[in-house]
């Protein structure tokens, strides 16, 4: 784990000091230069604030909440990305879907990733469902896109740090989202199959 946190900050680091000294050499300030600086300073940032939500997570504030009003909001968050990447978003309540006790924030953290992700898996021509159902004393919710899918031998590793199938991504996202799935006493899932797509099933217990 340490040494995949170092790989990822020095490679933008080491990036960041050519930039520094091709500026100090040649006194050459061209707007790109700080387009790509800035770009690399917001990863070495990004994966900070992931890595302090795994190591110190924020205080779960626990209550009952309308997990059907969450999944809309979450929507509501992505819908103008969807559009500009032309995927279309499709929320299917399977039955009624009673309160949950949970932190709202850090399950809306969660899913909103689930739903990146699923909207680059697809982008151009994406169609992701969302679907809720109760099943006994548990609530499940399915985020399903029609992308490309994901190999198996991929698949059994995404969740580890550093490990992604995305061309700039961490692979900390989805370590955090299961974290948070896991202090909730749920379970999270991930089925997919090369050319049809990714499922992410996450069940969340009822509230009593």
């Amino acid at each position: 784990m340490a040494a995949g946190i170092a790989h990822e900050i020095r490679n933008p680091l080491t990036s960041l000091k050519g930039f520094v000294q091709l500026m100090e050499k040649d006194g050459m300030r061209k707007p790109e230069y700080f387009s790509i600086m800035s770009s690399e300073l917001a990863r070495i940032e990004m994966i900070v604030s992931e890595l302090l939500v795994l190591a110190k997570p924020h205080t779960a504030v626990f209550e009952a909440r309308d997990l059907t009003n969450l999944i809309t909001h979450v929507v509501t968050l992505l819908e103008t990305e969807a559009i500009l990447k032309k995927v279309m978003i499709q929320v299917v309540f399977e039955s009624e879907v009673p309160l949950i006790h949970c932190d709202q924030n850090q399950l809306k953290q969660a899913f909103i990733n689930f739903l990146k992700n699923g909207i680059e898996a697809t982008a151009g021509n994406g169609e992701i469902v969302i679907r809720l159902r109760c099943e006994d004393d548990r609530v499940v919710i399915r985020f399903e896109d029609n992308g490309v899918g994901i190999p198996a031998h991929q698949l059994a590793r995404l969740g580890e740090a550093f490990f992604t199938t995305k061309e700039t991504g961490t692979g900390l996202g989805l370590m955090v989202s299961r974290k948070i799935i896991e202090n909730h006493r749920g379970t999270l899932r991930l089925i997919s199959t090369p050319g049809n797509g990714t499922a992410v099933e996450v069940c969340l217990p009822i509230s009593s």
